[in-house]
């Protein structure tokens, strides 16, 4: 899934990547740089945490614009810096759109990278972040002179708290959590390896998550894969014979032949549908009857009680 999204066969609008100490997501977002450049007429790069440098190796130089919020941050060379650049203020609130209109043209489609939203969670509110990143996905070129095709932003996970990271997931079309354990390139291996997990939403509102492996060349070329599961062994069967619970009783819990046939012909007391019909037994006759037989006490005057009375 983290290659289609790379290669946009898997359309998707905003792709977070959260990535720890333990894994550093750098040269995932070099690989974005470089495949955006190849299929977006422009890529706007914010490098807030590091020098441009460090993405920019193997791409078309010429389609990136830079908006540099490392070499100043804090703007205290603000008098001595080429006017060309475009250098960013981390403790005002951010304002990435107002950014890409500044180095833009009329150009479709137009990809965002934002490094790490570290530096400005540092000085901000995470509420603030998410609204100029909602600005930045709703550009439209008529109204804003430009139209967002992609934005990609990077998060250390592990230097906020889980409300932040909450809210950037609910955000987010694609969430990449890199996960422990990544390699980087030694003598034998001229590659990147890690594992991440992949929550990716499609616009039919389905869900997809994945564990991948990914592998980057030398060439910062990704390509990735499902992670197969373990396969875990198959539990051995006891090889210990059990023990019968049954064996020394001083009394016999089970049933022989004949006193299972005894038992199945006992008539239960309460089964009337197992007797049978009296032979002598008068049909039912439709309707009801009263039958009454006087008894011995019975006071039974045959006079009539209101005969004196003159009606």
């Amino acid at each position: 899934m983290l290659q289609q999204v790379l290669e946009g066969t898997e359309t998707s609008s905003l792709v977070v990547i959260e990535d720890c100490v333990e894994h550093d997501g750098r040269p995932v977002f070099h690989c974005f740089c470089s495949e955006l450049a190849k299929r977006c007429a422009s890529v706007h790069l914010f490098h807030l945490e590091k020098p441009a440098d460090c993405f920019l190796e193997g791409a078309n130089v010429s389609k990136i614009h830079l908006h540099d919020g490392f070499s100043d941050p804090l703007l205290w060379e603000e008098q001595n810096r080429d006017s060309s650049e475009d250098r960013i203020d981390l403790t005002s609130a951010p304002d990435f759109l107002g950014h890409v209109k500044k180095l833009s043209v009329k150009t479709s489609p137009v990809a965002v990278v934002i490094d790490s939203l570290t530096p400005y969670l540092l000085h901000c509110p995470g509420y603030v972040i998410c609204r100029a990143l909602h600005r930045l996905l709703r550009a439209r070129l008529d109204s804003d002179g430009v139209e967002i095709a992609l934005v990609v932003a990077g998060f250390h996970g592990d230097l906020h708290d889980d409300s932040t990271a909450v809210a950037l997931r609910h955000m987010a079309t694609t969430w990449v959590q890199l996960q422990e354990g990544a390699e980087s390139p030694t003598q034998d291996r001229a590659c990147f390896h890690g594992t991440c997990e992949v929550l990716h939403r499609r616009k039919s509102g389905k869900v997809i998550r994945q564990d991948e492996e990914y592998h980057i060349s030398a060439q910062w070329s990704l390509t990735s894969r499902v992670q197969k599961a373990p396969v875990r062994p198959a539990a051995q069967p006891d090889q210990e014979s059990q023990v019968d619970p049954t064996a020394n009783l001083t009394f016999n819990l089970r049933l022989t032949d004949t006193e299972k046939e005894a038992r199945s012909r006992v008539v239960l007391p309460y089964m009337h549908h197992q007797r049978k019909k009296a032979p002598d037994k008068p049909a039912a006759t439709p309707g009801g009857q009263i039958f009454y037989q006087p008894d011995d006490v019975d006071d039974f005057d045959e006079e009539d009680p209101d005969d004196d009375l003159d009606f």
